[in-house]
């Protein structure tokens, strides 16, 4: 889950835009419209969402480089339908704990939708996509698997 920074949070505000987390997401800061319930993002930086985009949201990336050493073993690229639902650690864990690296992905967005169903009812399911990259493999391998559901 993302954790707007100072910085993002100054941003928004003064571009008019709110930033507070929900009851019962207790820590997972989103980024509101000034006088609406919407969209309630849970990032500060994306493409698309152009409703907001007066309002804080930017799509200029926040990049770092990281060198990958022998105990980096895979990178998470997620969609925001992960990422509200499953944590850093947790994405972690269950990529680490599926013994086919070709199914890593597939079992991540499972995870991902089950925790949807359970950690939001009565919310749609976000969309969730999610790619699995390994490092230090006999085969360097990535493996992909989205998953579009309706709104």
């Amino acid at each position: 889950m993302f954790l707007f920074l100072a910085e993002e949070t100054e941003r928004i505000l003064q571009c008019n835009g709110r930033v507070f987390c929900l009851d019962d997401e207790s820590g997972v800061h989103r980024l509101w419209l000034p006088d609406e319930s919407s969209p309630g993002l849970a990032m500060s930086r994306a493409f698309g969402d152009y409703c907001v985009k007066d309002f804080g949201l930017i799509s200029v990336p926040d990049v770092t480089q990281r060198h990958i050493t022998s105990k980096d073993q895979f990178v998470v690229l997620a969609t925001d339908g992960v990422w509200d639902v499953i944590s850093n650690e947790e994405a972690v864990e269950i990529v680490s704990e599926t013994p086919d690296r070709a199914k890593a992905a597939k079992h991540l967005v499972q995870c991902a939708v089950r925790a949807w169903k359970r950690k939001r009812r009565g919310i749609a399911v976000d969309d969730i996509s999610a790619i699995v990259l390994f490092f230090h493999s006999k085969h360097f391998c990535q493996h992909i698997y989205p998953v579009t559901t309706p709104k």
